[in-house]
């Protein structure tokens, strides 16, 4: 009767292929994720330096108002908002026909836009107006020099029928600029407790 061996030269052989075989497979994993995690470091350091730069505009990249008179209507109220303003220190060319203007007043808020060409507003229109004090280029509407001065316009609506209603003695409102690259600067204009001294079209500071 004969024996029959196992040929363990055979299943040795058998199990160092499959062993081969998952170290290969390992080997490719770990490849895989290794280039998935570099992809996905690059894009988040991608996006935290995008992130960063547009924070940084929105910081930076505002302007200062230096001043605000409002112009005296006949019936001693305030029928228009002229606001003088510049660059904030460090910003870049701030485009004025690309910024909205948010008014905050006793009887709502309304967002205006740029009027165009036209430097007084539209109140109908929901409009603002800019016009140049100190503008050496002729740039306007683009403060691109620390040394520029621009009014932007903000008419009243004498129908008194939106938000954009005159202002009486002691209401104030909140202006909101906002520029293309999402910087915020907030004024907020407030009017004397009288007016009756004043001349009408006569100005009076805010």
């Amino acid at each position: 009767m004969e024996l029959s061996l196992p040929d363990f030269d055979y299943e040795r052989g058998q199990v160092g292929i499959e062993t081969l075989v998952v170290f290969i497979a390992m080997v490719l994993v770990a490849a895989i994720a290794a280039t998935v995690l570099i992809n996905t470091t690059g894009f988040l350091q991608n996006k935290a330096s995008a992130t960063s730069h547009d924070s940084a505009n929105q910081v930076s990249n505002q302007v200062n108002v230096i001043s605000a008179t409002g112009e005296v209507s006949g019936t001693n109220t305030i029928n228009e908002v002229n606001l003088t303003v510049m660059q904030s220190p460090g910003a870049d060319a701030i485009d004025l026909s690309g910024a909205s203007v948010k008014w905050t007043g006793p009887d709502g808020a309304k967002t205006l836009t740029y009027a165009g060409d036209n430097e007084s507003a539209s109140a109908t229109n929901a409009e603002f107006g800019v016009s140049k004090i100190k503008d050496n280029d002729s740039s306007i509407p683009v403060l691109n020099s620390r040394t520029d001065r621009m009014k932007i316009n903000i008419a009243l609506d004498q129908s008194g029928t939106t938000a954009l209603k005159p202002l009486a003695p002691g209401e104030e409102s909140t202006i909101q600029i906002v520029t293309q690259s999402g910087s915020q600067y907030t004024y907020v204009a407030s009017v004397p407790q009288t007016l009756s001294s004043q001349d009408e079209g006569g100005a009076v500071s805010l």
